[in-house]
Order: structure tokens, then C-alpha cells, then sequence
């Protein structure tokens, strides 16, 4: 059994590797949606065929790894999801598709908004669903 300075230092770590992760994120979903040409990094790869794939299903899958990473991380420090973390989350999901107005090449499209909004209430809800099933005491 760990002692509570050992299990406070391993939970400090998580949540340090949590917040890189959450940035990490952050910054290839804006990578992602504010460069001109996205797919140039995959497109002679064996990666190649994610530019086959829908482009609303793109912005619903990185919407919803990025706020079930973000809101989990927010559940695990501070045991809740704040309001300021929805809203900053919500207001990305929307600002990023409009900027997107701004870049060669790209347009500001309001499925895709809806897409990513979409994305950020799947992630939020998965990570509340995970932070249950958790916190839920196990069964004999």
C-alpha cells in the first residue's frame, strides 16, 4: 500500500502527463484546422487514406478526444467540470472553425462548427460516464 506523500507525488505525475496530453492536443487540433494544407503531413503515407475520410466525422473524432481528454483531466483535479472549462471549450469549438476564414486554402463551414460542438458534448459526456463507472464502488 502506497503512503499518502507517495500517493500524492503519483497522482502530482498523472496529472502533469494529463495536462501535456490536454496541450499536446490542443495544439494538433489547431495545427490541424488552421494550416493551409493538413493533409501534406499524411498524404504519402500509409496514413494517407484519414483524407478519404468525411470531414465532419474528422472534426467530431478530434473534438471528442480532446474534450473527453480536457474535461477528464478537469474531473480529476478538481472533481468536477467547471463552467469556465465548458464555455473556454465551447467557444474554442466555434472560434477555431472561424478562423479558419483567415487561411489560404481553408473556409469557415457551420456543419463543421456543429461538428466539432457535437464532438466536445460526446467527449464531455464520456469522460462524466468514465468518472461514474470510477467512482462507483465494485460489486462483490
Amino acid at each position: 500500500m502506497l503512503n499518502d506523500d507517495s500517493e500524492s507525488s503519483s497522482r502530482r505525475r498523472w496529472n502533469t502527463a494529463h495536462l501535456l496530453l490536454s496541450l499536446f492536443q490542443l495544439a494538433a487540433v489547431s495545427w490541424a484546422l488552421l494550416t493551409p494544407d493538413p493533409f501534406a503531413f499524411v498524404r504519402d503515407t500509409s496514413l494517407g487514406w484519414v483524407q478519404s475520410a468525411s470531414d465532419l466525422l474528422l472534426h467530431v473524432i478530434a473534438f471528442t478526444v480532446l474534450s473527453a481528454t480536457v474535461c477528464s483531466l478537469s474531473l480529476a483535479v478538481c472533481g468536477e467540470i467547471p463552467s469556465i472549462i465548458i464555455f473556454a471549450m465551447l467557444g474554442y469549438s466555434v472560434t477555431v472553425e472561424g478562423l479558419q476564414a483567415l487561411v489560404p486554402s481553408r473556409t469557415c463551414d457551420p456543419r463543421d462548427a456543429i461538428g466539432n460542438v457535437a464532438g466536445f458534448v460526446l467527449g464531455l459526456t464520456i469522460a462524466r460516464i468514465l468518472s461514474q463507472l470510477r467512482l462507483a464502488p465494485a460489486k462483490a
